[in-house]
C-alpha cells in the first residue's frame, strides 16, 4: 500500500526562472531577436511538454520535445520578427506540460524602431525630423450640427528622445488631446481631436488648423490642418413638418461671366433665390472657397414666395489661369436641398 501511494504521489512540478522577458528597444533592421527562458523540474517524474502557441505569428517557440528529468534544468527560446511591426509590442507564449496546472503562459515585450521603408508607409507625413503622423490632416467629413465627431491621428516619434508634445492652439471647435501624454522613441501616441459643430456656428465647409509642438519648445511649432462639413439634422423632421418646410430655388444655376480683363477690376453678375416653400426659407450661409470670388445674398429670411438677389462678385486678378469655373455654396434650411450649388463661369483674358 505504501508502495502504491509513492507511486501515486510521483509527478512532475515546473519551476520558471522567469515568465516575462523585455527586449528592450531594439532596430526592426537587425532582424528577428530571441531569448531564452529557463525551467526546472522540480518533480519526481520526467517532465514533457505536450503543446506550445503564441498569441502570433510573429512569435514563435522553441523548444525539445526530449523529457526533462526531475532535477533537470531546460529552456524554450522564443523568437520574434519585427518586420514591418514600428513600437511597442506585448506578445504571449502558452506552453502546456503534464504538470497540474497544464497551462503556462510566457509573455515578451519590447519597442521596435522602425526602418525608414516600414516608418514611412505607415506614417507617410514628416512633421518634423521628430515626428512622423499616419495623415497630414484631420478631416472630420459631414457632422451634424450640435453634434461631435472624434478623429484620430497617429503620431510616430522618429526620435532617441521621448517626446512630450505640446498643442499651442486649437480652433474653438476642436477639443485635442495626445494619448498618451509622454511617446518614448520608437513607440506612437494618437492625437485624439473632437471636433464639435456647433448648432449657432458657421455652416457648410469649414477649414483651420491645429498648432503643435512635438518637442514642446517654442521654435518648434507646426500646423496640422483640420476640415469639416457642419451640416443640419433634418431627421427628426415629421412629415407634416417636410410638406411645410422651405423651398430653395435659383433662376440659373450659374452665373456665366463672359470674357472679363484681368486688370477691369472687380466684376459682378447676379441669380435669384426664391422660396417657394411653406415657411421661412434661411440662408444660413452663402460663400465660395476660391479665391477672388465671394458671394453676398440681399436678404438672409425669406418669407414663402419672397425672392432674394445672389450678387458674386468676382476680382479677375486673383484668379489663377484662364478658365474661371467656381463653386457657389448656398446653405439653407430645406431638407430637400441644403446645399444649393451654383458655378461662376468665364474667360480671363
Amino acid at each position: 500500500m505504501m508502495l502504491a501511494a509513492g507511486a501515486a504521489a510521483a509527478a512532475p512540478q515546473v519551476q520558471w526562472l522567469e515568465t516575462r522577458h523585455n527586449f528592450g528597444a531594439f532596430h526592426e533592421d537587425d532582424g528577428t531577436v530571441e531569448c531564452e527562458i529557463k525551467y526546472v523540474n522540480t518533480g519526481d517524474s520526467p517532465l514533457v511538454i505536450t503543446a506550445a502557441r503564441s498569441s502570433c505569428g510573429c512569435t514563435l517557440p522553441h523548444y525539445s520535445r526530449e523529457a526533462t528529468a526531475p532535477g533537470d534544468t531546460a529552456s524554450i527560446v522564443v523568437s520574434y520578427d519585427p518586420t514591418g511591426r514600428p513600437g511597442r509590442f506585448s506578445k504571449n507564449v502558452y506552453i502546456d506540460m503534464n504538470t497540474e496546472p497544464v497551462r503556462t503562459t510566457l509573455t515578451i515585450t519590447g519597442v521596435v524602431i522602425g526602418a525608414p521603408t516600414t516608418v514611412g508607409q505607415r506614417y507617410p507625413v514628416e512633421i518634423s525630423p521628430d515626428m512622423r503622423m499616419s495623415r497630414g490632416a484631420v478631416m472630420a467629413g459631414d457632422v451634424k450640427a450640435g453634434q461631435t465627431k472624434s478623429v484620430f491621428v497617429e503620431a510616430y516619434n522618429a526620435s532617441t528622445d521621448t517626446l512630450r508634445p505640446v498643442t499651442v492652439s486649437s480652433p474653438s471647435f476642436v477639443d485635442v488631446a495626445w494619448m498618451p501624454a509622454a511617446i518614448a522613441p520608437g513607440e506612437q501616441s494618437s492625437l485624439v481631436c473632437h471636433v464639435k459643430a456647433s448648432p449657432t456656428g458657421i455652416w457648410g465647409f469649414v477649414a483651420d488648423s491645429i498648432m503643435f509642438s512635438p518637442t514642446g519648445r517654442p521654435d518648434d511649432v507646426h500646423p496640422l490642418p483640420v476640415t469639416v462639413v457642419v451640416t443640419e439634422d433634418f431627421s427628426r423632421l415629421t412629415d407634416e413638418q417636410r410638406s411645410k418646410a422651405p423651398v430653395i430655388n435659383t433662376d440659373a444655376d450659374r452665373i456665366d461671366f463672359g470674357n472679363i480683363e484681368r486688370n477691369a477690376g472687380v466684376v459682378h453678375g447676379t441669380a435669384t433665390i426664391k422660396n417657394n416653400g411653406k415657411t421661412p426659407l434661411l440662408l444660413r450661409r452663402v460663400y465660395s472657397l476660391d479665391n477672388g470670388v465671394t458671394a453676398t445674398a440681399s436678404r438672409t429670411r425669406l418669407r414663402p414666395g419672397q425672392s432674394a438677389t445672389l450678387d458674386v462678385a468676382v476680382d479677375p486678378s486673383a484668379i489663377s489661369g484662364k478658365m474661371l469655373n467656381s463653386r457657389i455654396s448656398v446653405i439653407s434650411n430645406d431638407p430637400s436641398r441644403p446645399n444649393l450649388t451654383l458655378r461662376a463661369v468665364g474667360i480671363v483674358k
